[in-house]
């Protein structure tokens, strides 16, 4: 399940339904929804049960089951030798799911979540560009630096919430425990995407840093609120 750090609340459960949807079943779900979508596609790899873990927010142990159920189904297919590894099956089957129907069933509570992190995000941002001190600004730069060397979208994950929390601890404020647990609640929403897209959600990030960096409050607050804003178009509910 999701780590839990003291600036890092436990999140709302993954997928918001009428019945309770297991760890397994909200990894599952998520990987079935980027298929239905097609920000995962037929023949892209998929990464070790550990680096998918890290970008789902789930244990090992989960994912390697989840990723085991979806091979025995058809959806990814697992080759051996030189070059091997799990794919995407070239026709995957992408089974009737009711994790998947709750998934999208969610998109309000998800689409509510977007809502608080627009208000809150751009006056953190804002808050940053004048109260950010040179470690503070280190630690957004490295954060972004290590979202443009991400190589997909698992590695990219760990880079966007170092991001959102450095830029958070930069803005001075004391307590954040309301933006971390919207933060986190709205990342249990987070499905595979390809990483040129990732990469341009980057690129919004160093405008951001940038307008720290310059002070300028008011554009800081402009990137972020545009950042954050754009996820009402690009999130699962919306594709």
């Amino acid at each position: 399940m999701p780590r839990s750090t003291p600036d890092s609340p436990e999140p709302a459960p993954a997928v918001a339904s009428l019945r309770p949807v297991s760890a397994l079943e909200s990894v599952r779900a998520r990987i079935l929804v980027a298929l239905r979508l097609g920000t995962l596609r037929p023949g892209d790899r998929i990464r070790s049960a550990h680096v998918v873990a890290a970008g789902l927010d789930a244990s090992e142990i989960t994912t390697r089951r989840a990723l085991e159920s979806l091979v025995a189904d058809g959806t990814l297919v697992r080759r051996r030798g030189a070059g091997g590894g799990t794919f995407v099956a070239g026709e995957p089957t992408i089974p009737a799911d009711a994790a998947v129907e709750a998934l999208f069933a969610a998109g309000s509570t998800a689409r509510e979540l977007v809502d608080s992190r627009v208000l809150m995000e751009s006056a953190l941002a804002s808050f940053a560009a004048q109260a950010a001190d040179d470690a503070a600004i280190a630690s957004i730069r490295d954060a972004v630096d290590l979202g443009e060397a991400a190589t997909d979208w698992a590695e990219f994950h760990a880079a966007d919430r170092a991001f959102h929390h450095a830029v958070a601890r930069a803005s001075g404020v004391d307590r954040l425990d309301t933006y971390f647990a919207a933060l986190e609640s709205l990342y249990a929403y987070f499905i595979p995407y390809p990483i040129e897209h990732l990469h341009a959600s980057n690129d919004a990030h160093r405008r951001i840093l940038e307008a720290i960096v310059a002070g300028d409050r008011a554009l800081a607050a402009d990137e972020a609120r545009a950042h954050v804003a754009a996820l009402y178009d690009e999130m699962f509910f919306a594709l």
